[in-house]
């Protein structure tokens, strides 16, 4: 009878393990936007007008300021 209990136990665990890695497989982390993600979305308003050139300037001013972006061009 103890190794029923025994047998039982042992596969309970196993299922949790694999139940574990299964979430962690399918549940991966989500990644944040890089760092030029915000720069990028300003030059498609610009383009599109929703900001007039002094705007688009003031604010790209404003991210340069950030640190972890670089000025590229």
């Amino acid at each position: 009878m103890f190794w029923l209990f025994t047998v039982l136990v042992a596969l309970m665990v196993v299922l949790t393990v694999l139940c574990l890695v299964l979430f962690f497989i399918r549940h991966k982390p989500h990644k944040l936007p890089g760092p030029h993600h915000e720069a990028r979305l300003l030059r498609e308003r610009f383009s599109r007008g929703e900001l007039s050139e002094d705007e688009f300037r003031k604010r790209m001013k404003e991210l340069e300021q950030k640190p972890g972006l670089r000025k590229n061009g």
